[in-house]
Formats: structure tokens, C-alpha cells, sequence
């Protein structure tokens, strides 16, 4: 029990305990997750007491948890860290931890306790919205893909998540799956198929999530999506992007035209449908310098864009440089 199993005469019968925290607990957690905590004990003569309880005890007098008590050094006595579950409904709580009284080998350790208290908060929850197409041609189909998650990776498996256009009217549903997406702790996910409102020029639309019927509380939450909407396609622009000087296709570079996009394949074409109408067209691709200009479309049309590369920076350029050489 002591570091000396022998009592010596001037040693006082009854021990004083203390109740301390080595580590506290969060003074916030999610509703119904683990509150962790680790306790010691110490006694004033140093006594090792090891093997003894501390009780975590609810204000009625009920034990939820108890930890024994593992580790003596320095005449201090130390649990493992240990856990016990947080309330599963939303406010603070309060618990003490109790090291019983107890007598053993002639020696009354008195009880030590010390208040702890934890908020319990409803689970966050949070949204996202991906492969959203754009542009979008007036009136068309489009789908995007949504998901949710909690904080502390509930089963949101069959919840609802609502779309709702710039008024806030609600104008589609979407069931989540039953797996998470690949690669996440938690988020699960579904598919979304939406109509295109019947107007040009920038939507921005939002995702709502209510979760209810959950065995723990959760908050809500909404996001936001934008996408852009157009007329139907006219015309057909052809950009072919060549190496300047060498007249090599240049793959993979990015053809913008307005909101319209699209990528050079191996032969160095790319390919945009759009309405009449005057863009900038710009080609960019790293490595290579920036091409624009102005491209009026009244038809069918092709265009041929040379990029020059972009020569690398030569290591010696300090080294070549003259300061007695005027600019």
C-alpha cells in the first residue's frame, strides 16, 4: 500500500487524499461520444495506492465509470486514461470523481473527490457539393453529386438532402446512400438530377440538410453551388494550338472561350459549341506563354494558335551578371 510496508509511530491513522486531473476532459463533446479523462490520487505520506478505484459519479449517487488506479510515481497515484459516455441529450452536466475511503494495513485513507463538468453539444454536420457542370445549356438536364458527414461519424445512411433554388423554394430531394464515399470517415453521398432554369447568365443555388429521426441530436447545414446557364450551341470552333517555331500539336492545353472550355487532345485540337457571339479566347498551358485575343462567331470557324515555350531560367544568370554594364 506504502512505499514502506512498517507505520511509523508519528504517522497520523487517518491519510487525506487529493483528486486531481492529468487529463481533463474536453469541456465540450458531441452528445453520446466518449468524454476521456485521466485521474491521480495522491496521499500526503506518499502511500502507493495502487489497485484502488476512482469512481466517476453522477449527482444522484449513480457510478457511470470507474478507473483503477494503474501507475505510482513521485507519491502519486495515476490512472490509464479511461472514458465514459457523455449524455446523449444537448447541455451541461456535472460528475465528481470519488476516491472512496477505505482502510487497509492499519491506514484510514480518507475520501478525495474533485467536480468536473461537460458540455454536450449536438453533432455538427456538414455538406458537399461536386462535379457541378457549367455551362449549362437553358432548360437542360444536369446532374451533381452531394454528401453529408458528421463531426463524430454518425450513419447518415437514407437522410434526405434538399435542393432549393434562389428563392429558397425547394426544388428537388436526394436520398443518401448506404456507404460512405471512398477514401472519407464518413460522408456519405448521392446523386442529384436537376433541370437548368430557363434564363442566361449565373445561377447560384443551395443544399440544405435537416437531419432528424437520429438517435443523437445534429445540427443542420446548407451550402451553396453556382453554375453558369447559356443558349444552345450554334456553332462549332475548332482551336488548333502548334508549338511556335517547331509547329508541334500541343496537348492538354486549356481553351476558354467566354464560359465555354475545353482541352487540346494529342493532336493539339480543341473543340468548343457555342452560340454567336464575341469571346475572348485565351490558351493557357503551364510551361508555354499565355495566347489572346478577341474571336467574333458567326459561323463555323477554325483557329490556329501558336504558343511560344517559355525558356527556363538559366542557374548561372548571377554569375553572368556584369555590374559595370549599364541597362
Amino acid at each position: 500500500m506504502r512505499k514502506n510496508a512498517g507505520r511509523a509511530d508519528d504517522e497520523p491513522l487517518a491519510h487525506q487524499t487529493i483528486v486531481a486531473l492529468t487529463r481533463p476532459p474536453a469541456a465540450e463533446v458531441d452528445a453520446g461520444t466518449d468524454i476521456v479523462l485521466k485521474v491521480m490520487v495522491a496521499c500526503a505520506h506518499g502511500c502507493d495506492l495502487r489497485g484502488q478505484v476512482i469512481n466517476v459519479m453522477a449527482p444522484d449517487g449513480a457510478v457511470v465509470a470507474g478507473s483503477g488506479l494503474a501507475d505510482f510515481a513521485d507519491n502519486a497515484n495515476e490512472t490509464t486514461e479511461f472514458a465514459f459516455t457523455a449524455p446523449e441529450e444537448v447541455g451541461e452536466y456535472s460528475w465528481s470523481l470519488v476516491f472512496p475511503k477505505h482502510e487497509a494495513d492499519g491506514v484510514i485513507h480518507e475520501e478525495g473527490s474533485l467536480p468536473i463538468t461537460v458540455t454536450t453539444l449536438a453533432h455538427d454536420t456538414s455538406l458537399a457539393v461536386w462535379s457541378v457542370p457549367s455551362p449549362i445549356v437553358i432548360d437542360h438536364p444536369f446532374r451533381i453529386y452531394v454528401g453529408a458527414t458528421c463531426s463524430s461519424g454518425c450513419d447518415l445512411k437514407g437522410r434526405e438532402i434538399e435542393i432549393c433554388d434562389e428563392t429558397g423554394a425547394s426544388i428537388a430531394l436526394g436520398q443518401l446512400g448506404e456507404t460512405p464515399w471512398d477514401g472519407t470517415r464518413g460522408l456519405y453521398w448521392t446523386e442529384v438530377d436537376l433541370v437548368a432554369p430557363h434564363r442566361e447568365g449565373a445561377t447560384s443555388w443551395s443544399i440544405r440538410f435537416a437531419p432528424t429521426e437520429l438517435r443523437l441530436p445534429h445540427g443542420g447545414a446548407s451550402a451553396r453551388f453556382g453554375f453558369e446557364t447559356v443558349k444552345p450551341p450554334q456553332y462549332s470552333v475548332n482551336v488548333k494550338v502548334v508549338q511556335k517555331d517547331a509547329g508541334t500539336p500541343v496537348e492538354d492545353a486549356q481553351v476558354r472561350l467566354g464560359v465555354y472550355f475545353a482541352s487540346s487532345d494529342q493532336t493539339g485540337l480543341a473543340r468548343v459549341a457555342i452560340p454567336q457571339g464575341t469571346y475572348g479566347l485565351d490558351v493557357l498551358k503551364t510551361g508555354y506563354e499565355a495566347f489572346s485575343r478577341v474571336l467574333d462567331v458567326n459561323g463555323d470557324v477554325t483557329v490556329d494558335v501558336e504558343v511560344a515555350v517559355i525558356p527556363p531560367e538559366n542557374p548561372d544568370a548571377y554569375w553572368l551578371f556584369d555590374p559595370t554594364k549599364r541597362i
